[in-house]
């Protein structure tokens, strides 16, 4: 049938996009939608630049992953012959007994990383451009780097663009109907047929499965794009200054990039106002302007101006793990959102993933840790 596919995607983004990639080399027949047009700004999956770290502070568990996709973000180099990660090194900031500075080396220790222990006093000799109190430390880490979101999500959607695959963009999915041996998508436009679907809509994922009523928090986060005066830029270029996560207090966490040539970028992470994925407030306000540059002049000891800014969404699981696992009642539908504003990074390995699960394939990483029923419990 015309409308008839092995596997179908709904959401292209981060994981879609990467699930499409590892399905288009398998012969069978898929198809790819999503409400707009990717790679986009409108959703979890864009900012110019994201983080990628090895001493994973959140947790070891997600080591194995994360090592799992440092090589398939590489693959994807060699196969696309274009730049995707830039290492940097990275920088894990904290006093001694922070979850940031303390997940960051029990993960290094436990997985035989290398890292090093820095002092104030050695972040600063080391790193100019942070302004660390006394009683900062850092976990410095040199495999970790920055991933270019956009170009990353563009690159997985060109090498997925074979015959055997269909793209349906700026199509919005209203129902997703399962039964025994197929499941059927209904669109705006459109009906088709899948005897597979993953869904990976990320902040839409509670309005396409509304029967699970999973416990998602939607949040507005903001991302900052600050010029440096003229005789502090040489401090934040790529080559001076890691990426870096630093913890100011026990629930007040912000990271940051150097300058790749719009601003040194910095953002708050988690405690976004919460929200809806149709009704965010992109406009960006006074008082948020003042906060982050109130961080930069304490943390990074410097004065900036606003270059520019952008509004995401984080949408985040009560213990902040991510959900990959197949729907309780519906084996045939596969989900794969959402990561809690900490899941980019692992799009690579998860788009394998979840094509492994649709295939019925064995699986290369224990997903027990991600699975649906501990938010019922």
């Amino acid at each position: 049938m015309h409308n008839s596919y092995n596997v179908a995607i709904i959401g292209a983004g981060a994981m879609g996009s990467a699930a499409a990639y590892h399905l288009s080399k398998t012969g069978k027949k898929i198809l790819i939608l999503d409400r707009f047009n990717p790679p986009h700004n409108l959703g979890s999956s864009h900012g110019q630049s994201r983080i990628i770290r090895e001493a994973y502070f959140e947790s070891p568990v997600y080591v194995p992953l994360v090592q799992q996709a440092y090589q398939l973000w590489y693959q994807l180099e060699k196969e696309s012959d274009k730049k995707l990660l830039l290492k940097t090194g990275g920088l894990m900031l904290g006093t001694p007994d922070s979850k940031v500075v303390q997940g960051a080396m029990q993960s290094a220790i436990e997985h035989q990383l290398p890292y090093e222990y820095l002092n104030c006093h050695e972040i600063k000799k080391r790193f100019p451009g942070f302004n660390p109190t006394e009683e900062t430390v850092g976990i410095y880490e040199q495999n970790a780097g920055i991933l270019f979101p956009e170009e990353c999500i563009q690159t997985n959607i060109e090498l997925a663009k074979k015959a055997n695959t269909d793209f349906r963009f700026n199509e919005v999915v209203t129902n997703v109907i399962a039964n025994n041996n197929e499941v059927e998508i209904i669109t705006g436009k459109e009906k088709y047929k899948a005897e597979k679907v993953i869904i990976s809509a990320g902040a839409w994922l509670n309005q396409l499965l509304p029967e699970l009523q999973l416990p998602l928090k939607i949040t507005r986060q903001v991302l900052f794009w600050l010029k440096c005066r003229k005789e502090d830029v040489k401090k934040y270029l790529a080559e001076n200054f890691p990426v870096y996560i630093w913890q100011k207090e026990q629930a007040k966490i912000f990271y940051g990039f150097p300058d790749l040539g719009e601003g040194i970028k910095i953002a708050i992470h988690h405690g976004g106002k919460t929200t809806t994925a149709d009704t965010i407030d992109r406009n960006v306000y006074e008082e948020e302007i003042d906060e982050i540059l109130t961080i930069v002049k304490t943390y990074l000891g410097i004065d900036a101006t606003l270059k520019s800014t952008a509004v995401c969404m984080y949408t985040n699981t009560p213990d902040e793990d991510f959900i990959i696992d197949y729907h309780p009642d519906h084996r045939n539908i596969i989900i794969a959102s959402p990561c809690s504003g900490h899941g980019f990074k692992f799009s690579s390995a998860i788009g394998k993933l979840l094509c492994e699960m649709a295939l019925e394939q064995p699986l290369n990483f224990d997903i027990s840790v991600f699975k649906i029923k501990r938010l019922w419990t």
